[in-house]
């Protein structure tokens, strides 16, 4: 079993060795800090710090505030504490650190300062606003706007993903590589300098494809419902066009296959009536670079000075100047993305549903081509519903989709989606079994469980109830045996943390008889329980979890002997020392290590994660004698349980546009890095989080009694 306490102190005599003899503060008072400090006796700890706790002693050392760090003249500051919370307590004493020349490390040996790094980045765009462009416009009678990624913009990242969308709407029937032939028939017509309308790119395909002129049709026509279905418009560009049509005369120039009757279907699609005319390249068989804007001053009015909106530099801006046209530029989305502090999602290696992901993070966060204005390309955020979308559906909706993929291939015939985390999960499940009618799909059932109602159900001897008692617990002695063992004890409260485990023992001792009776009557239960959830008629079950080490399944296994269970988690972490008495058989999303050894966003946000995922019910204490669910006092307040509805409404309008993009979804290859970088963008060094009700949540574990303030 993987030993944490172990691993910690390994780490750290192999990065802080050569400062034994310098004065070191460690960051954290937690049991894994109480079990590294006997073993560096030989180094020279000044003191301890904690987020709440700032005077008195733990574990044989002072506890801290800033200001006894700075007169003690300490320069290093060493965090003991699980990835998930360390970005908090660094942003806690960062600006403290940083002027007093403290530097910040992890147990592993980084400094933390360099891992949190400033994202900002300043272009001369950053410093433009709505204001100016409606400035510009006020100073002229004409306005000529571009088409595509300045009034209107698809929800994937680049245009031809949408071919790839089509190849598998067609799937493999057709027995020919659509999307690579749709390429090639467009790319050969512009080396001929034809400029072609959408029909004769697909003349073209069919002489390289050999289709019939019925396919032809059905396909063509294909491509401008999936465009319609993918394109929406940027929204305070129509709400400028509307504000302007009366007043001015508008006209619309795009570089485009499509003709104008098409385009004119897609703009009405998009809201956008009430222009004079449109330009586009394949009816006047010349591209904007090609005198496109010279073609359009003749027709209009050669004296008048227009002012021409678009995106691209070189067509839009450096073409139109040429041509005596005023020009004012407005980035596209994607241009947004590769100009923001979220740049390096770009980086990645990605497939058709990595790039949708990304069109839809663009799509959300970009829309408005004045996003990043005067931000330094930092997003400020103070939405809920945005929040959401952008930063946390990507991850739950890959995990979901994964979810789903590994259950169906593994043929499992019933599915136990466990309470709470699962919640989610399970609808975001049964949405995609639903809205792309996959058939075959296994029963489910949502489980009630939790760690403490599973170990005490599964405690049988004096050593199971030690094994009970030795994990973590942020309380006193009578609060352990209260919430662990669900009997009361006389003894007077004591810290347990720093109770010896002799004490301990002593009274596992005194009251064994009544904790072995209150289980064996709480195991019952809970095998009613089981028998009224009819898992008895089937033989292979899934169970999914979010993160844990295998608690449950472990327990589960032992309740119902002699079914094949086998676990889908969204990260299994490597369990401790004793902390499972048996191997689960289980798969993770992502990979299976203990809590220190992955530099992983997930490892850092993991805890809201769950906090996002639970469901209104409080957490699963037992269960009564009729098998029905006994819950824990709900320490949830009400709008905090609003908020996570907010949220997870916002997942689910996530996971519709998704799933109602992309066919098939249950085939889908996904690069996990690409959740895993967005989560990152949680980040104060990446965005600008203008929101008390988000970063005031808190996640309280039961089990350990304790309450992790995440992202404040």
């Amino acid at each position: 079993m993987y030993d944490e306490a172990e691993y910690i102190y390994h780490q750290f005599q192999t990065h802080f060795a050569q400062k034994k003899n310098q004065p070191l503060i460690l960051y954290g008072i937690g049991n894994n800090t109480g079990k590294l400090l006997p073993k560096i006796a030989d180094y020279n700890i000044a003191g301890l710090m904690d987020g709440k706790r700032k005077e008195g002693s733990i574990w044989g050392k002072k506890i801290l505030d800033c200001d006894n760090v700075k007169e003690l003249g300490v320069k290093d500051i060493i965090i003991i504490a699980r990835p998930a919370v360390i970005g908090v307590i660094y942003h806690r004493i960062s600006e403290f650190c940083k002027n007093n020349q403290i530097t910040v490390w992890d147990v592993n040996g980084r400094d933390l300062s360099q891992i949190y790094i400033n994202q900002e980045n300043d272009i001369p765009y950053f410093h433009m606003c709505f204001e100016n462009l409606e400035t510009e416009i006020e100073k002229h009678s004409i306005i000529s706007f571009d088409i595509f990624d300045t009034l209107i913009m698809r929800k994937t990242l680049y245009p031809k993903d949408i071919f790839h969308i089509i190849e598998k709407k067609i799937g493999k029937d057709n027995n020919f590589s659509f999307a690579a032939l749709r390429i090639s028939a467009e790319e050969e017509l512009n080396k001929e300098r034809v400029n072609p309308t959408i029909f004769e790119i697909y003349e073209r395909l069919q002489a390289l494809s050999g289709i019939s002129n019925i396919e032809k049709e059905q396909i063509l026509n294909l491509e401008i419902e999936t465009e319609l279905e993918f394109l929406v418009p940027r929204k305070r560009m129509l709400e400028l066009f509307e504000h302007i049509k009366e007043d001015k005369r508008i006209y619309l120039i795009s570089d485009m296959y499509f003709t104008k009757d098409i385009l004119m279907k897609i703009l009405k699609k998009c809201g956008y009536e009430g222009y004079r005319d449109i330009y586009v390249s394949c009816e006047e068989r010349c591209s904007k670079t090609e005198g496109l804007f010279d073609i359009f001053r003749k027709k209009v009015n050669n004296s008048q000075h227009c002012l021409h909106i678009g995106d691209n530099y070189m067509a839009d801006i450096m073409s139109a100047m040429h041509a005596g046209l005023d020009a004012f530029q407005v980035m596209s989305a994607q241009e947004l993305l590769e100009s923001s502090s979220y740049k390096k999602l770009l980086l990645s290696d990605m497939g058709l549903m990595d790039r949708l992901a990304t069109g839809l993070f663009c799509e959300k966060g970009f829309n408005d081509p004045f996003a990043l204005s005067g931000t330094k390309g930092k997003m400020c955020v103070d939405d809920v519903e945005k929040f959401s979308y952008l930063f946390i559906a990507p991850m739950i909706f890959y995990f979901s989709v994964w979810l789903f993929q590994r259950i169906g291939r593994l043929h499992c015939d019933l599915i136990l989606y466990s309470s709470r985390d699962s919640f989610l999960i399970r609808k975001i499940c049964r949405m995609i079994k639903e809205k792309q009618q996959i058939s075959g799909y296994p029963e489910d059932i949502y489980f009630y469980t939790s760690r403490r109602s599973i170990l005490a159900a599964t405690t049988w001897n004096e050593k199971d109830i030690r094994d009970r008692a030795c994990f973590d617990f942020w309380g006193n002695v009578e609060e352990l045996f209260r919430r662990r063992f669900d009997i009361e004890i006389e003894e007077q409260g004591r810290d347990v943390r720093t109770m010896d485990e002799s004490e301990i023992n002593i009274l596992i001792k005194k009251y064994e008889k009544r904790i072995l009776e209150q289980c064996k009557r709480e195991r019952e239960n809970y095998v009613s329980y089981i028998l009224k959830t009819g898992i008895s008629g089937h033989k292979k079950i899934a169970l999914t979890d979010f993160v844990a080490v295998g608690t449950v399944q472990n327990g589960l296994e032992k309740l119902i002997p002699n079914k094949e269970v086998q676990g889908f988690y969204f990260l299994k972490r490597q369990p401790g020392k004793n902390e499972l008495d048996r191997d689960v058989k289980a798969e993770s999303f992502y990979p299976s290590k203990g809590d220190f050894e992955i530099d992983s966003n997930v490892y850092h946000y993991y805890l809201f994660l769950e906090l996002v995922l639970t469901s209104q019910e409080a957490t699963v204490h037992s269960f009564n004698d009729d098998g029905s669910v006994r819950f824990m006092e709900e320490t949830r307040s009400e709008v905090h349980r609003n908020i996570v509805n907010q949220m997870q409404d916002s997942i689910l309008n996530y996971v519709t546009e998704f799933v109602s993009l992309y066919p098939k979804i249950e085939a889908a290859d996904m690069n996990r890095e690409v959740p895993d970088i967005i989560l990152g963008f949680l980040g104060k060094e990446y965005t600008a989080l203008n929101m008390e009700e988000i970063t005031s949540l808190s996640l309280t574990d039961e089990f350990f009694s304790q309450t992790f303030n995440i992202l404040g």
